[in-house]
């Protein structure tokens, strides 16, 4: 388990050094150079996604296994042209068939057998990954992967199932693993939107000896399919306030000066004078 945090600690610190390069990168790029006119170096994106997931391996998790539907919502932040990073809370589980036998008696329901109809495998958390992005025009493809973090809950009619020797819950909190590929193209009148279809992987390091004895212990994986959409925008650059043009300041009319009746009168009496 060591190995594994050391692992997730350098994905990590890759991404925060990743960060600290992106305005001399994103300055670097022009517009032009750039897949789309949305997702530009410096810019964040938010979106969801709604699909599909099936549960392949491993022992209990993945046997008699039925897909059900898988939630993710991400915000990513575009590095370069060509990288970025993503960060994804995360939602899905399975059931089962009713032919599919459990590995033990459920201690809740000790009349119940051991057939899987009622079951559940649920698996939430998140996960963050480093995206490596390519495309032209309105289309953009990328290729993704990092740690995750996830909680790993199994239910038999709605109740958490309990390790018949050691008593313990099967609900706790295991690192993990995701990676994904995925298309996304933006809309031609919403050049900041886009729609995107991903396939993924997911896998939690659920494996513990000393917790599950009895069965359903191992590392379970699942691949899924999903599809959704995405808004970029620039979130550091927050809304400056209207500057306010003053109003013209209007100069009061000067005086009209007064006619000088008494020197145009001097100045004639001087003339009759003179005459």
């Amino acid at each position: 388990m060591n190995s594994r945090f050391r692992r997730a600690s350098v994905v990590a610190l890759v991404f925060l050094a990743t960060a600290s390069v992106s305005h001399a990168q994103g300055a670097a790029t022009s517009a032009d150079s750039v897949a789309t006119r949305g997702a530009l170096p410096g810019r964040g994106g938010i979106g969801g996604q709604v699909g599909s997931s099936y549960f392949y391996s491993e022992g209990d998790y993945s046997e008699g296994a039925q897909p059900r539907l898988s939630f993710i919502g991400h915000f990513r932040y575009v590095i370069s042209r060509h990288w970025g990073w993503q960060v994804s809370p995360y939602f899905t589980w399975n059931g089962y068939v009713a032919h599919a036998a459990a590995p033990f008696v459920d201690l809740n329901f000790p009349s119940g057998g051991t057939s899987k109809e009622f079951y559940l495998t649920q698996i939430v958390g998140a996960a963050g990954q480093l995206q490596y992005f390519g495309g032209k025009g309105r289309q953009r493809w990328h290729l993704g992967a990092g740690p995750a973090l996830y909680r790993v809950v199994i239910q038999n009619h709605r109740a958490v199932l309990k390790d018949p020797l050691s008593l313990e819950l099967h609900s706790d909190a295991h690192l993990g693993a995701s990676a994904e590929l995925g298309v996304e193209r933006f809309l031609k009148k919403l050049p900041n939107t886009s729609l995107e279809v991903t396939a993924a992987w997911q896998t939690a390091f659920a494996r513990n000896n000393t917790k599950f004895p009895s069965g359903w212990n191992g590392s379970p994986m699942l691949a899924e399919l999903r599809l959704g959409g995405n808004y970029y925008y620039d979130f550091r650059r927050g809304k400056t306030a209207p500057k306010l043009t003053p109003h013209p300041t209007v100069k009061p009319a000067k005086p009209a000066k007064a006619p000088k009746v008494a020197k145009r009168a001097k100045h004639n009496a001087k003339q009759d004078a003179k005459q």
